[in-house]
């Protein structure tokens, strides 16, 4: 396995994993579809998308990391092919946003999520996030009802 940062050949895996858990447990959302319509906003704006390739090329998994127009950066958009859960290839990605944010100084990030997703939670707190009240008005996904800080 190895972590490769963003390459526009990976962009639909990136788009179809992510709306493959979603709709999966949820519904998708429009904040979900203006996130994916603006990958390329995100990334011209300091965000990254990290990727975890199996022997192959094949996407394992996958993490972006991005600033928030209030300044925050968010880690969003965290997925796992189902075939890969429990490889340790969301942890790799995680960490590569972990990593990316460090090298960047940036002093903190949050993340949203929702208490039905019990291994994302597990591995959040796994890494040193502490959970922290979810702000509706920053926040409007439906289905949000926990979130998290890491201080850097």
């Amino acid at each position: 396995m190895k972590i490769v940062p963003y390459e526009e050949k990976y962009k639909q895996d990136f788009i179809d994993m992510n709306k493959e858990w979603i709709s999966a447990m949820f519904e998708i959302e429009g904040q979900d579809e203006n996130e994916f319509d603006d990958i390329d906003h995100y990334l011209k704006n300091g965000g990254q998308i990290f990727f975890a390739l199996d022997d192959q090329d094949a996407v394992m998994a996958t993490c972006m990391i991005a600033p928030r127009e209030d300044g925050d950066w968010e880690i969003m958009k965290f997925a796992a092919r189902g075939m890969y859960t429990g490889t340790g290839a969301g942890s790799a990605c995680l960490k590569a946003c972990i990593d990316y944010a460090k090298e960047k100084q940036i002093p903190h990030l949050i993340i949203v999520s929702n208490r039905k997703c019990t291994h994302a939670i597990h591995l959040y707190r796994k890494f040193g996030f502490q959970e922290m009240p979810v702000d509706r008005e920053k926040f409007p996904f439906e289905r949000a009802d926990i979130a998290f800080e890491m201080s850097l």
